[in-house]
């Protein structure tokens, strides 16, 4: 009987506790105008991360900061809360889930006992362009039935990987294939057939998952 009762408390109590955290997650906060704002934001936009640095909050009663992004067209009305920052000495704070050369809007508040402060000045930040894309590829036909595809290895140190799509007869573009390493610069296609004509393009991708825009194109009629 006493084994029954500990499981079941045991259960209660880990209901509770993760019941605890959800509402801990969707906070509501109640605005306090006379709470302190983050002041002076420094924002350094990336590829795929966006990092900022504000200066120390001094104030005691503040207990954390909160970030909101946005869309620059819809203004404020696209604010969404992406991070919260549990230390008023935290002076940093990192974006990684972005896009490149895309535009985006944030704003800093400061939270407190269930209050937050007035969303403080928007920043507008826009990311970096992806690297540059596969400069040259050229295809050749070396048998019958294969042809092989060869392009320039991209100088990008991040880039790891190649993929490789192809057009038969002007139809779309379709994958064919991943090659791995930054200075692998061929592929051989074997799926091929007399009468038709082929387009190759190379899409160079890098290790944290940026994707560069489509090479030149090759085409080839066999």
């Amino acid at each position: 009987m006493k084994r029954s009762t500990l499981i079941l408390l045991a259960a209660a109590s880990l209901l509770l506790t993760n019941c605890g955290s959800a509402i801990k997650g969707m906070m509501i906060y109640d605005v306090d105008p006379t709470l302190e704002s983050v002041k002076q934001v420094k924002a350094l936009p990336l590829m795929n991360s966006v990092g900022f640095e504000w200066q120390k909050i001094s104030n005691p009663s503040i207990h954390g900061i909160n970030v909101y992004r946005g869309i620059p067209s819809q203004g404020r009305q696209s604010l969404k809360k992406i991070g919260t920052i549990g230390n008023r000495y935290a002076t940093h704070f990192v974006d990684t889930h972005v896009k490149p050369d895309t535009k985006y809007i944030y704003t800093f508040t400061t939270f407190s006992f269930g209050r937050e402060s007035r969303h403080g000045k928007l920043l507008y930040v826009k990311t970096r362009p992806p690297f540059a894309p596969v400069s040259f590829v050229q295809a050749y036909k070396v048998a019958p039935d294969t042809v092989k595809v060869l392009w320039r290895p991209h100088s990008y140190p991040a880039v790891n990987r190649y993929v490789i799509e192809r057009s038969v007869n002007g139809g779309p573009w379709r994958y064919v294939a991943q090659v791995e390493g930054q200075l692998m610069a061929e592929y051989i296609d074997s799926y091929v057939h007399p009468g038709r004509s082929y387009a190759y393009r190379i899409i160079a991708k890098s290790y944290d998952g940026i994707t560069a825009k489509p090479s030149p194109v090759a085409k080839i009629s066999l």
